[in-house]
């Protein structure tokens, strides 16, 4: 049986997932940071979008990571973090 190819759509979903279910921790550990999430795994927290996406793009050349914001609502950041369809993000 062949393996599910890993694709940016579902390594976001499964970002957005473990992301919310660690909201709770996060936000005692790193309120109004950016989170930059791989493989269900945070890899950094920074100030602002721009420096986790950064990073996110220098060490993850096929771009399969995302970002979220600690705050009690999962919003767009862009291209690179579509964590949520906007139809649901209210």
């Amino acid at each position: 049986m062949s393996k599910k190819p890993h694709t940016k759509e579902s390594e976001i979903k499964k970002n957005l997932e473990f992301f919310l279910t660690e909201l709770p921790n996060l936000k005692k550990s790193y309120p109004g940071k950016y989170i930059l999430l791989r493989h269900c795994e945070i890899k950094g927290a920074y100030d602002t979008v721009k420096d986790a996406y950064m990073t996110g793009n220098t060490f993850f050349h096929d771009e399969i990571f995302s970002i979220q914001k600690v705050d009690d609502t999962p919003i767009n950041l862009g291209f690179f973090s579509y964590a949520m369809p906007m139809a649901t993000a209210q």
